[in-house]
Formats: structure tokens, sequence, C-alpha cells
């Protein structure tokens, strides 16, 4: 049984999805990260191709260290969440939010596609999507965000019976 915290613990037993079985866990995103570290590397730049030290170190004190606590703040929020499967359904997890908590009777279909793009023969992007539809005519769209997104699509699949 994989360990839940206690607010999805009291989502899942108002839903009655039962005990839960696994956790498909969020990755951290690329231009969070990028944006996080941007500032650091320009300041170093600034300092050691510029020559200019005062301007460098302003960045690199200044500027810097806001953005990114703001991004370990975010990320630490997003990796906090993810999918969880229980034994009756799934939850989806943001944080401290539960925008989902589905059954298995509510699921009519799961899908898994991906896309690569290529330009001239070369792989430039690789677009992953899960989309559960459920009774109701609402959907779901997983992202690549998600680690083993296949995975976790043929499991919502298998469990669903859809």
């Amino acid at each position: 049984m994989t360990p839940t915290p206690a607010h999805l613990q009291a989502k899942a037993a108002e839903h009655d999805l039962g005990d839960c079985v696994t956790r498909y866990r969020r990755r951290p995103g690329l231009t969070g990260t990028f944006f996080a570290f941007a500032p650091l590397a320009g300041g170093i730049l600034i300092g050691t191709l510029g020559g200019d030290p005062v301007k460098a170190l302003g960045v690199v004190l200044f500027l810097w260290p806001p953005l990114f606590l703001a991004w370990c703040y975010s990320t630490r929020k997003r990796l906090d969440g993810g999918i969880y499967v229980f034994t009756g359904g799934f939850a989806e997890v943001h944080g401290r939010k539960v925008p989902h908590a589905i059954t298995w009777a509510e699921v009519r279909a799961v899908r898994y596609k991906s896309v690569e793009h290529w330009l001239n023969f070369i792989p430039v992007a690789y677009v992953a999507k899960c989309v559960i539809e459920l009774r109701d005519g609402g959907v779901i769209e997983l992202d690549g965000s998600y680690r083993k997104l296949e995975r976790l699509a043929e499991d919502l699949h298998r469990r669903s019976g859809a």
C-alpha cells in the first residue's frame, strides 16, 4: 500500500476509492528550471565577460535568490502531487488540492497518444498525452510531465476495464 496524504485519504474515503495501490509522480518543469537559473548564469556572464562585478554581484545577490526560492516552492508543490491509483479509482493531486477523484465506473475510455516532431531528419520534440474520457462527457488530459506516462495510461486502461 502506498502512503497517501491525509487530505487525499479524506477525499478517497468520500468517493469510496479504496486503498492506494501506486503513485505516479510528476517531473520538474523545464521552463521553470530555465528561468530559475538563467539570472544566475547571466550574472556570472556579466561579471566574467562584461567586466562589471558590481552588476554581477547585484544580480546574483538580489535578483536570483527570490526567483530561485519561488522556483523551489512551486517545484515542491508540483512534485508533491501526481496520480494516485486506488483499488476503486484514481485521484489527480496538485499540492494540497485534489481536482479529480474518479471511480473506475466513471471512466469510459483511456487513450495514450505520442507524437514526434522532426526538422530535416532530426528529432526536435516528443509530445505525449494521456486522455481519459468520462461517462458524463468530461475529459481529463494528462501531459508528459508525469513520469512513465505510457505505463500510467496502460495501468488506468487495464484497471478501468475501458
